[in-house]
């Protein structure tokens, strides 16, 4: 593994936020709406597509200079990392965002809305007196709007936001100027509230060549990679820009890449997490045995613990499950597989030929006869990607150890 250095990336700046009129526009033409049907927002999308940056260019750009009579806090719910503050270490208004290891009580998400509002709470009040005097002053100011964003939401505790659902949302939604944005990557909230299950939804495209360029303009950088380089380690979400145009070359690039995606994991468990994320890139789909051969055969140890490895990749957000089986999201395994070709051709060869011979043993297991064109399909896929790189044998290698050990 590469090893980097890097300048931290950017936190907000308005002057820097490039594009999104398209959502930002969506947004606007809801809130100015006489009597809106719906009320919820929900914006998803990969790690790095710019989701935080876009509910803070909402809170403190748009809603501030672009429309009047618009009150909004912002909460986001999960750390970005122990190196990356995207709000800035600046503190300002109606905003909370999390840190790694911290959590946010209801308490305390009632008490920052409270004391941006000009109202007085009766001594020692309970929750329900809380909510209803805020419930109060928002229906009291109908000619206003009140926008909550809960920022990767989907990433945090879903304890605190069943709390709020049940306290908060489900009561202050049924007001027709009271609005919630609600971004997220990962497994969606399965939300009860009407309101929030009829949420208008749309994601976060990844930007153009062009609108690279734009970005890099704005961020007043030149790169030693070109911009297409750029586009095709980051496939265009914005987050990565900065850093890749800061880059020496293609390696180090990669490198700094992939430490962007993990850095949002706990640093005890960063450097393991990321080991199974490695291995299991080459696949556009896994399940339990997967996990574990894959894993097994990365690292070159003993039996794996299939399920472990999946629970740990899941509790990231960087993997969804879909069509019966795990698949990691697109920027994950698109960097990851470039990482590994680049920096660890061998490990690289010796990950695709196992994933080969396990479809192999799949396809030609009688018990299975049924998937066996779904996994003949797989294996010369596999097949297909080692004789490109050059790789005409397919036996299984042994590692550079086992090699020396026996001449």
């Amino acid at each position: 593994m590469i090893k980097t250095s890097y300048i931290p990336s950017s936190s907000y700046d308005p002057g820097k936020f490039t594009d999104r009129e398209e959502e930002v526009n969506q947004i606007l033409t809801l809130l100015k709406q006489s009597q809106p049907r719906v009320r919820a927002v929900v914006i998803d999308g990969d790690r790095g597509v710019g989701k935080t940056w876009l509910s803070l260019h909402l809170h403190r750009t748009v809603f501030q200079q672009d429309i009047r009579g618009v009150t909004s806090w912002l909460f986001s719910l999960w750390s970005p990392g122990e190196n990356y503050r995207p709000e800035g270490d600046k503190k300002q208004s109606n905003e909370r965002f999390l840190r790694e290891g911290e959590q946010l009580k209801l308490d305390e998400f009632l008490e920052i809305i409270i004391k941006s509002l000009p109202i007085e709470l009766p001594p020692n009040p309970n929750l329900t007196e809380r909510v209803d005097i805020i419930r109060r002053y928002v229906q009291s100011h109908t000619d206003n709007r009140f926008v909550l964003i809960l920022d990767s939401a989907y990433e945090s505790d879903w304890s605190l936001i069943e709390q709020l659902e049940t306290n908060f949302l489900g009561n202050l939604l049924t007001l027709s100027n009271f609005f919630v944005i609600v971004t997220g990557r990962g497994r969606p909230y399965p939300w009860k509230v009407p309101y929030l299950i009829e949420a208008i939804h749309f994601g976060l495209g990844k930007f153009t060549v062009d609108q690279i360029k734009e970005q890099l303009k704005k961020f007043g950088l030149s790169s030693s990679l070109s911009v297409n380089e750029i586009y095709e380690i980051g496939i265009g979400w914005p987050l990565f820009t900065e850093q890749l145009a800061r880059a020496k070359n293609r390696a180090e690039a990669l490198s700094i890449a992939a430490d962007i995606l993990f850095a949002v994991l706990p640093a005890h468990e960063r450097a393991e997490v990321r080991d199974y994320f490695e291995a299991l890139s080459p696949l556009d789909g896994f399940g339990e045995a997967e996990a574990a051969l894959m894993v097994k055969t990365y690292k070159q140890t003993g039996d794996q613990d299939s399920r472990a490895i999946c629970r740990k990749m899941n509790e990231t957000r960087l993997v969804s499950w879909k069509n019966g089986r795990y698949e990691m999201n697109s920027p994950v395994q698109n960097i990851l597989r470039q990482y590994l070709l680049f920096n660890d051709k061998e490990g690289w060869i010796r990950l695709h030929l196992a994933a080969y011979r396990h479809f192999e043993a799949q396809a030609t297991d009688r018990t299975m006869e049924r998937f066996r064109p779904h996994f003949e399909k797989l294996l010369e896929t596999h097949a297909k990607t080692l004789s490109n790189a050059g790789i005409k044998d397919l036996k299984p290698i042994t590692d550079s150890k086992s090699k020396e050990a026996t001449s």
